[in-house]
């Protein structure tokens, strides 16, 4: 949400808004421009603070992008403060105190577009696309890439590069003159579900669904949503057409089995909400798989299909859409607990076991060693899922560069409460989901064991076709060099995928490869 460059000596000037931003000697902080941010910059005795956020829904989106509080007393200050603490969508604050020349960095618990931090010396960078950080030769953290190459979940303040840190949901960044300290916030309890009582939850179901999609202001002729075809993207295209029209779609179509009941399940959902659709062949925008150092930087986390994700964004931005909804989220909303897990199922789907099987087979001992410690930096649970907020993580740099804003709605920490607590028939199966979908598109859109689109077939076929250029450009290995990974071990992971075109060995590829090339990057 903001870019800055603060040096701690420039905070006993008096800061102005100029030009966009915050400008206090010879520092600068930059707010994201984008008709659905605003930003409130107050200045009172000795400090200030200024906050980018998300708007509230007003009927419109609004013009005035930027309000300046300027010479306000204790009292006003702190109503003030305290109401941008509170504010229900997604922020990023960052408050000064000029005596001591003390900062502190507040984030959101949206997490929607997280932001990275960065503290040498006395100077502070602050950016929300973590490629920002590769201006200079960085040392990897051992640790984070072992359990990444491990395919361990991890959302933590830590990150790969040592030193450069992203501000997970509610926490804070304290910084003074000699000394830096990060704060995770409280932890949320866990959800339990509800006593069974009979009550149909389809209606509490669409109510908090509507609440959620009508929180922000609606951007009319601006708005566009991700349809793959799934219930999830269904569920929050129908959400938005309930009360809105002008709305279009776009969508990834699949090759294999699976692409002609995607095309038909898009296409009822497409004529039945009246959407304007447009599509990209995944086969026209394959995932990149090339080692060499790329046109721009890579940040810590990346889409895997970005290029088919970049034309459709593209697409959106020539027509003059810059609000994206998305899906995310939805595979949070429906856990099951503990006891109604089978044996079978409590340990997670086979092809992840086999993937995480793959890719320690890939690990030196030392760093199967790492990644089998129990890492004690994990940020505390939280609100939105996990997942989530990594999702957003990965996807929201780049959404911005293509002039977008991403609205999750299926994230939101209220609707994610309300489903969990749900009784476990209405959680079961997506239950409550799907009876809504058949409600607004019909039974035919998802009948229980309709074929679901999956991207699994994407990457083993084209992983195989350019195995001879991935295997040549292997023969220099950062990820070996650092001592974490076996490369005569890592070409044999993609003999095997030439061999079998294997989904499980090919995700686990796919992970090494985008770790290799942070490895490389890192090295200057």
């Amino acid at each position: 949400m903001i870019k800055a460059q603060i040096a701690l000596s420039d905070l006993s000037f008096d800061p102005a808004w100029v030009d966009g931003g915050v400008s206090v000697g010879a520092s600068h902080l930059r707010p994201h421009a984008h008709p659905m941010l605003e930003s409130l910059f107050v200045r009172g005795a000795g400090r200030w603070f200024v906050v980018v956020r998300e708007r509230q829904a007003t009927g419109r989106v609004a013009t005035d992008a930027v309000n300046v509080v300027d010479g306000v007393d204790d009292a006003a200050f702190h109503e003030l403060y305290q109401a941008s603490l509170l504010w229900p969508l997604d922020y990023l604050m960052v408050e000064v105190a000029q005596a001591g020349q003390r900062v502190r960095v507040r984030a959101g618990l949206l997490g929607s577009v997280p932001v990275y931090a960065r503290v040498l010396d006395d100077r502070i960078t602050l950016s929300w696309d973590a490629a920002d950080f590769a201006d200079r030769p960085a040392f990897i953290d051992l640790e984070i890439a072992s359990h990444q190459l491990a395919l361990h979940t991890m959302y933590a303040a830590r990150q790969l590069y040592t030193g450069v840190v992203m501000l997970t949901e509610r926490a804070s960044m304290h910084v003074e003159p000699g000394r830096a300290r990060f704060r995770y916030p409280d932890a949320v309890a866990a959800a339990e579900p509800a006593a069974d009582d009979g009550e149909d939850t389809l209606a509490r179901f669409a109510d908090a669904l509507q609440r959620v999609v009508s929180m922000r202001p609606w951007a009319d002729g601006r708005t566009s949503l991700e349809l793959s075809g799934g219930m999830d993207s269904a569920t929050v295209a129908t959400a938005l057409t309930r009360r809105h029209a002008n709305i279009d779609s776009k969508g990834i179509l699949l090759q294999g089995a699976v692409r002609a009941p995607q095309v038909t399940r898009r296409t009822l959902i497409v004529e039945r909400l009246g959407l304007a659709d447009r599509t990209v062949d995944i086969d026209d925008y394959p995932p990149g798989l090339d080692l060499r150092p790329p046109p721009e930087p890579y940040g810590f986390s990346r889409e895997f299909y970005l290029e088919a994700c970049s034309a459709l964004w593209t697409t959106a931005r020539e027509r003059g859409r810059d609000v994206l909804f998305t899906g995310i989220g939805g595979d949070e909303l429906f856990p099951a607990y503990v006891g109604e897990l089978s044996e079978r199922t409590a340990n997670g789907p086979v092809w992840a076991r086999d993937a995480r099987s793959y890719a320690e087979g890939l690990m030196t001992p030392r760093a199967l060693g790492a990644a089998r410690s129990r890492p004690m930096f994990d940020a505390p649970a939280s609100p939105v899922p996990v997942t989530s907020l990594l999702a957003h993580a990965c996807r929201a740099p780049d959404l911005l560069k293509h002039g977008q804003w991403p609205v999750n709605p299926l994230s939101d920490p209220h609707l994610a409460a309300f489903c969990h607590r749900l009784p476990k028939r209405s959680r079961e199966g997506r239950e409550v989901m799907r009876r809504y979908l058949d409600m607004h598109l019909g039974p035919d859109v998802f009948p229980k064991g309709y074929m679901k689109e999956t991207f699994a077939d994407v990457l083993p076929p084209l992983v195989a076709k350019h195995a001879k250029a991935i295997a040549t450009q292997l023969r220099d290995c950062a990820l070996a060099d650092l001592g974490l990974v076996d490369r005569d071990a890592a070409i044999a992971l993609l003999d095997t995928i030439v061999q079998t075109r294997a989904h499980p060995a090919t995700s686990a590829f796919a992970s090494f490869l985008w770790l290799e090339r942070c490895a490389r990057q890192a090295s200057g």
